[in-house]
């Protein structure tokens, strides 16, 4: 039976029994009318009863869709008919879930190789310009006497164009980087091998490093060599934001949380400002001096290719923590 009809039904038990308690009392069976009445004032209040649950149930659907969860679902504790119905409904939003996943990571993606071209663009164009500029103007003066003046000036206008010429280059070069990291090569080990390894390449540092892993002999599933990479990416930014701070200090920290291997790396440096947080990940984008910009973005393609996430908060001159999970 469904909800509908099981209204229906007590509706009219509620018409048969007030017509009943009606020739009751004229009937003088006060006994049976007051029975009659109680039933009636019962049936009515199941009737109000399983209105306010419809009511409560469809308003609470409706507070999560607007607060952003769709993890929601009609319950299935019904009849067959009511079953049916239901089964339709949750099909409709697991549907309706899955399209607006895919709306939001295909939104997210071409957003991300918008502002890669944007960088690329603007990258190349400040080289570009320049170079165009000063061949030009050695063109101009090709089919002149050079003097010693006008000989410097050539010359200069050459090794700036060697310059401009090397960094495009090697901008390519890095881009080719971020467009071919190799599939990872999976298998569980310690994690204290890898931060061994490590620890003795940042060993003559100045600043101390710190490796912790809780339990010590937790172990995770990835690719040695790319999560070097990625350890060993994070840890030089961490070096350089730490480079003017009187008491450097700097931790990576492994650990296990929900049977899901986590790494964290710490430091106390200058931090990141929030003007530039939600895009440090990006292609190219750097805020150091001299900085090719793709350390970061190929730390997240590796993460990524390890189907885990890495995040970022920071508090500048308090605490940055870059936070890899494993999935």
């Amino acid at each position: 039976m469904n909800h509908s009809a099981g209204i229906i039904i007590k509706a009219a038990a509620v018409a048969v029994m007030s017509v009943a308690s009606t020739l009751c009392v004229t009937g003088g069976y006060g006994t049976l009318a007051a029975i009659s009445i109680i039933t009636v004032i019962s049936l009515i209040g199941s009737i109000h009863s399983d209105y306010c649950k419809s009511i409560r149930l469809m308003e609470q659907m409706i507070m999560n869709i607007r607060c952003g969860d769709l993890n929601i679902s009609f319950p299935s504790n019904l009849k067959k008919r009511g079953r049916d119905l239901n089964r339709s409904m949750n099909e409709a939003l697991e549907m309706f879930r899955s399209r607006l996943y895919e709306s939001i990571v295909s939104k997210a993606e071409t957003e991300a190789w918008q502002k890669l071209i944007r960088v690329m663009t603007h990258e190349i164009m400040n080289s570009v310009a320049p170079i165009i500029s000063l061949s030009e103007t050695i063109t101009d003066q090709a089919g002149e006497d050079l003097n010693e003046e006008r000989y410097r000036e050539c010359m200069a206008a050459m090794q700036s164009i060697h310059r401009r010429s090397k960094w495009l280059l090697d901008f390519v070069e890095n881009y080719r980087a971020l467009t071919r990291i190799p599939s990872p090569v999976m298998r569980q080990f310690h994690i204290n091998e890898l931060f061994g390894d490590i620890r003795n390449l940042f060993a003559r540092e100045t600043t101390p490093v710190s490796f912790y892993a809780r339990p010590a002999d937790i172990r995770i599933y990835a690719d040695r060599s790319l999560m070097e990479q990625v350890l060993i990416n994070l840890i030089k930014n961490a070096l350089e934001a730490c480079r003017n701070t009187a008491a450097p200090l700097i931790s990576v920290y492994a650990f296990s949380d929900k049977g899901k291997s986590v790494i964290t790396v710490t430091d106390n440096g200058r931090g990141i400002v929030p003007e530039v947080l939600d895009r440090i990940f990006v292609p190219f984008f750097t805020t150091r001096h001299g900085g090719s910009g793709i350390g970061l973005s190929l730390c997240r393609q590796i993460i990524s290719r390890h189907n885990g996430t890495i995040s970022v908060i920071s508090e500048p001159d308090v605490k940055t923590v870059f936070t890899i999970r494993f999935n």
